[in-house]
């Protein structure tokens, strides 16, 4: 019995290292196989930061989860590092699309070629910015991660590198459907009706402010349109989307008895169209928007501008990645920055561009003042808007004249741009902090339910 007991015993130990040999082997093939980014040794790579974001599989990246492993054809290179065509021959598994922060004294113009000859092996490259700060979006085969991480640790232009990701709408809640409604009760509740230009009453606009929209292109119908940019992918400059027609319209639709009316009337704006037909952006071209506005800023100083952004995602930490960076630039260079908390319920502090803490964050309301449940919350959130089953223009023919209703902290954050546009219009020489500042001061508390370090004060017109 012994005997036998050993050689049974013999046997489950030989199955079980067979098991586990085969186990190992499936394992690695598995991976070599998976849309997982590698798992790579964070300590080893110094300048390497978010390395988190690189799991394709996060459901934490908005819409799209992360952009920064995908299916990819690679545009091959020449010795001079410029791009010879797209759609080329030569195929990858799986690309990784990565952000490069370069030196601040960096100069493009006469070092790119030398620098671009170092990483022959790049299946694309953009030039990412001069104003916000100097960087480049790149793309690597998934193989060539690992060795590029590590010329890069050594390569004394690159100062920081990070996974370029998927940003998207924060989960429009609810529905949409036309009205015949013209005052919209958001622009109502903060007191629109009783602000300079009296919203509502036919008549009366905004001048000297310059409103930039980074959204999902330009509504067809009564907004004071001064400019139209595409940066996304999309064909068309339009709004496919139907978001930044809303957002527009609820910041500045004319006050001209058409349509609805926003809370400062005609504010001269500029669309840039960042997102594309489905609601997604990759995080390096809302930086190539954000950098021209900054540009247009730099040749205008003495023009008050503000930019709205309802859009971002979760990235789990409250370091600031290349968008918050982009943010806090144009910020610096004297244009206020208003953004959406986000719509996941959770506190804010790890919302990009959320985050950004001389940025106003703009939570959720409804019309009973209650605070909207999916709105994100905590100290991050500088100021409550209207948030629920908010009346604004809609992006087809129709639509576009009778409104639609949409919900999201997406939806508030336009209330407060307009706020800021009609606060500057008057005051053209306050700073980014003095406005933001005049916003929280001239605030009225009403709003109720908000989670705890949370700011119960909404957004108010009534005396700009």
């Amino acid at each position: 019995m012994n005997k036998s007991f050993e050689r049974y015993s013999l046997f489950v130990f030989a199955l079980v290292l067979v098991v586990l040999a085969f186990t190992g082997c499936t394992n690695d093939t598995m991976n070599a196989l998976s849309d997982d980014a590698p798992q790579l040794d964070e300590a080893s790579f110094s300048k390497l930061r978010h390395a988190h974001l690189l799991d394709s599989n996060s459901d934490r990246m908005g819409k799209g989860g992360t952009a920064a492993l995908r299916e990819a054809t690679v545009e091959p290179i020449d010795d001079s590092g410029l791009v010879l065509g797209t759609g080329g021959d030569a195929t990858v598994d799986a690309e990784v699309d990565l952000i490069l922060g370069l030196r601040d004294d960096f100069d493009f113009t006469l070092e790119a070629s030398k620098f671009l000859s170092r990483y022959k092996f790049l299946s694309r490259y953009k030039f990412l910015s001069r104003y916000a700060f100097n960087g480049m979006a790149v793309s690597v085969d998934q193989a060539l991660l690992d060795e590029f991480l590590r010329q890069i640790e050594s390569d004394p232009d690159v100062e920081w590198v990070e996974p370029d990701i998927f940003i998207g709408l924060p989960g429009q809640q609810g529905t949409s459907s036309n009205s015949h409604q013209k005052l919209p009760w958001g622009v109502e509740r903060i007191g629109g009706v009783q602000s300079s230009t009296m919203s509502g009453d036919g008549q009366g606009s905004v001048t000297g402010v310059d409103l930039f929209v980074l959204d999902s292109g330009y509504p067809m119908h009564n907004i004071n349109r001064s400019g139209a940019i595409n940066f996304s992918d999309s064909y068309w400059d339009y709004d496919e989307y139907g978001h930044g027609s809303h957002v527009a319209g609820t910041a500045g639709a004319c006050d001209n008895n058409y349509g609805v009316v926003g809370v400062a009337p005609c504010l001269p704006i500029w669309t840039m169209k960042v997102l594309d037909d489905a609601g997604e952006s990759e995080i390096s071209t809302v930086v190539e928007a954000l950098d021209r506005a900054i540009e247009h800023k730099l040749s205008n100083p003495e023009r008050p501008m503000v930019i709205n952004m309802s859009f971002g995602a979760d990235i789990g930490t409250t370091e600031y990645n290349a968008l918050d960076l982009a943010v806090q630039a144009a910020i610096d260079a004297g244009i206020t920055v208003v953004v959406a908390a986000g719509n996941e319920g959770v506190d804010a502090s790890t919302i990009t561009p959320a985050h950004v803490a001389d940025a106003i964050t703009v939570g959720a309301y409804d019309v009973y003042n209650r605070f909207a449940y999916f709105s994100n919350y905590g100290p991050m959130v500088d100021l409550q808007a209207p948030g629920v089953d908010v009346l604004s223009s809609g992006n087809g023919e129709k639509a576009g004249w009778k409104g639609v209703l949409m919900t999201g902290t997406s939806t508030a954050a336009p209330h407060v741009a307009g706020a800021a546009a009609l606060y500057l219009s008057q005051h053209p020489l306050a700073s980014p902090a003095e406005v933001r500042e005049a916003l929280v001061a001239n605030a009225v508390d009403i709003v109720h339910g908000a989670p705890f370090n949370t700011t119960t004060r909404s957004v108010w017109v009534g005396n700009f």
